[in-house]
């Protein structure tokens, strides 16, 4: 009797400590699959770099769905970091707060507030409430510049050849968008702190000579080229040991392509040390030609990455029309299909930096494919190294509400053989050794 009352009072013990403990931790246990009750790695990122008073007010109704959900996620946000507070008010009971903030008084939202800089957000997704953080953060939101004139991808299309899509991510990253008609007018204005070209489709002409001048006066630039644009821009690339190879990759490793087609490569790991590719996914490239690194010769000052590579099994094809690799022509695998430059110098006591990004590919940056494995976090984190904004990282927004499954030819053969004959295979084996015990009885 004794040890039993003594085992009860043990359990009872060891209850209270654990209520105790968990009441004043901060740490919490996701154990669901997806993490999804749980914040983002890219959200805790930038959470951990908030050093001042964050406020956060939701405007949703008591009756409205998803107010539980809201103040559930800010509760998370605040039990990582406690200068992050938050409150969510009914826009019907305080208009006094609507009216302070700046926020619709039908649409509602939220608005955060640090000191008298306010963001606001016509939502209250993870995304918005990090974006809206990101932006409090930088102090001053760059702007990146979309070339036009040349038959660049339109910023402002909804069609899935458009980045329209990768326009309004940038946005919600702390970014100002903006166009400069580099036809109209070959000036790259001063007020861009990046210039975006994506996939030119005609001779750049005096566009060419004002790039090469804007670059060398410390410009930031993303170039994000295509096999389908005959356009040459070497001339502009290379003073910083880059040049686009023509052709198209072809993928022959079954594991790292989309849907068994070969021109649509998917990289799998990062080799450099480059922040650009820190912590980044597996991202895919449908249809997309070598970004080369000259790395003979030496430019004082000068720093070349090469980003992404794809397998050995792979080749850069001279004739697209042609399935298989022809020696003497083709260029075996693996193939830089990204890099990045860096030329810094110290002059009359400040530093003086160009920063060039280059990719073979632009489709993975429009609406089709924006929203396909790691694409969206490499676009904001090759403008957040363009722009300095290094310390911040960045939230990569989840824009694709349907997610079907994409298995390579590989991983169907395999959830085909697991499927239709391991699982039934056990199935049996179970029944068989069941029959076996009862015969034996």
């Amino acid at each position: 009797m004794r040890s039993r009352l003594v085992a009860v009072l043990l359990v009872l013990v060891a209850g209270v400590a654990i209520d105790v403990v968990g009441s004043r931790t901060r740490r919490l246990y996701d154990l669901t699959a997806q993490h999804s009750v749980s914040l983002t790695h890219e959200t805790k990122s930038v959470v951990r770099q908030v050093h001042h008073k964050v406020k956060v007010t939701v405007f949703l109704r008591r009756d409205e769905p998803g107010r539980v959900e809201a103040a559930t996620l800010l509760a998370r946000y605040h039990r990582l970091n406690r200068h992050i507070t938050f409150k969510v008010l009914d826009p019907s009971e305080s208009p006094g707060e609507l009216h302070r903030l700046g926020v619709d008084p039908l649409a509602g939202g939220m608005a955060a507030v640090a000191g008298d800089r306010v963001e606001r957000a016509a939502s209250v997704a993870e995304q918005d409430v990090t974006g809206a953080i990101v932006r409090l953060l930088r102090h001053k939101s760059p702007t990146v510049c979309f070339a036009t004139g040349h038959g660049e991808a339109d910023p402002n299309a909804t069609l899935p050849e458009g980045v329209a899509q990768l326009a309004d991510l940038l946005r919600q990253n702390g970014y100002h968008v903006a166009t400069t008609d580099l036809l109209a007018r070959p000036v790259v204005p001063a007020a861009c702190d990046a210039l975006l070209m994506a996939r030119p489709t005609a001779p750049l002409g005096p566009a060419a000579a004002e790039l090469s001048r804007w670059l060398a006066a410390d410009g930031r630039a993303l170039f994000l080229l295509d096999p389908e644009s005959t356009v040459d821009v070497n001339p502009v690339l290379a003073p910083y040991k880059l040049r686009v190879e023509r052709g198209i990759v072809f993928e022959k490793d079954p594991g790292s392509v989309l849907s068994g087609d070969p021109t649509a490569p998917i990289v799998h790991t990062y080799s450099t040390a480059n922040p650009l590719v820190r912590r980044l996914a597996p991202t895919y490239f449908p249809g997309v030609e070598e970004v080369d690194v000259d790395e003979s010769g030496h430019v004082p000052g000068l720093t070349v990455s090469r980003l992404a590579d794809t397998s050995n099994a792979s080749f850069l094809s001279r004739d697209p029309q042609r399935g298989d690799f022809q020696l003497g022509r083709d260029l075996p695998g693996p193939v830089t299909v990204g890099a990045a430059a860096d030329l810094s110098a110290f002059r009359g006591g400040t530093v003086h930096r160009t920063r060039v990004v280059a990719w073979g590919d632009a489709d993975f940056a429009t609406n089709a494919y924006l929203g396909q494995a790691g694409n969206s976090r490499l676009l904001v984190q090759a403008l957040d190294w363009l722009t300095i904004d290094e310390d911040l990282v960045t939230l990569s927004a989840n824009l694709a509400a349907d997610r079907p499954i994409s298995l390579t030819t590989a991983r169907h053969r395999e959830s085909l053989l697991l499927s239709a004959a391991l699982v039934p295979a056990l199935w049996l084996l179970a029944g068989a050794a069941v029959w076996l015990a009862r015969r034996r009885r």
